[in-house]
């Protein structure tokens, strides 16, 4: 190979390299937290507001519902379908029942509970370690950075906490 291609070809990979580097860093999940009226949201996912949260916490204070979505690559399923989304943390674990169903957007499925006491998730979120959340199988494991401010500044603004 000639010089001058083998100095293309490192160009080529370093350049390959960083973009799936910024790649990686776009898919970086946080916590966050957001209020718009009285309509609060506690999220871990996805930098990216565009993209659907694995993990999302609504409170709607004016009419007194709080309903939890995970989407965690849930296997397809009927929309209705019973399951439990356990979340864990340390010591700490809740199984919270909910039901299948189906994003209109992306058409894959997940899992809901809706009218669901809000207290004992938030308890597990305090916990100290990594949050495990499972649903229909599939695991995923919340990372603790930035939890507690973003728990704290939900629980203010949510009247059901």
């Amino acid at each position: 190979m000639m010089p001058s291609a083998r100095l293309t070809l490192l160009a080529a990979v370093l350049v390959a390299g960083s973009l799936s580097g910024v790649a990686l860093a776009n898919e970086t999940s946080i916590w966050t937290n957001k209020e718009n009226g009285s309509f609060v949201t506690l999220t871990y996912g996805p930098l990216d507001p565009a993209k659907t949260p694995l993990f999302m916490l609504s409170c709607f204070n004016g009419m007194g519902i709080a309903v939890l979505n995970v989407h965690s690559g849930l296997p397809d399923t009927k929309p209705g379908t019973a399951l439990t989304i356990d979340l864990a943390s340390g010591d700490l674990a809740l199984p919270v029942e909910g039901e299948s169903a189906r994003d209109q957007a992306g058409g894959g499925s997940f899992g809901e509970a809706s009218d669901i006491e809000i207290k004992p998730i938030l308890n597990v979120l305090r916990g100290k370690s990594p949050v495990t959340v499972k649903v229909g199988g599939t695991n995923s494991e919340l990372s603790d950075h930035g939890r507690a401010e973003a728990v704290e500044k939900f629980t203010e603004a949510c009247e059901l906490s």
